[in-house]
């Protein structure tokens, strides 16, 4: 599995359990905040990726 990938479903799974209602307001911001932080992560892996593909050229 890509390692892009596997932090955009982690961004997914802590969007889903932040829509919950049940959590706490709280525990809501930090999931949302942690899936923020995985997107990021996604982001950095794609472009990284990218980067090792163009200088291999």
């Amino acid at each position: 599995m890509k390692l892009n990938q596997h932090y955009r479903e982690k961004a997914a799974r802590a969007d889903r359990l932040a829509d919950d209602r049940r959590q706490r307001a709280d525990m809501r911001a930090e999931l949302r905040s942690a899936a923020r932080r995985w997107r990021h992560l996604a982001e950095q892996a794609d472009w990284l990726a990218r980067f090792s593909q163009i200088s291999k050229v």
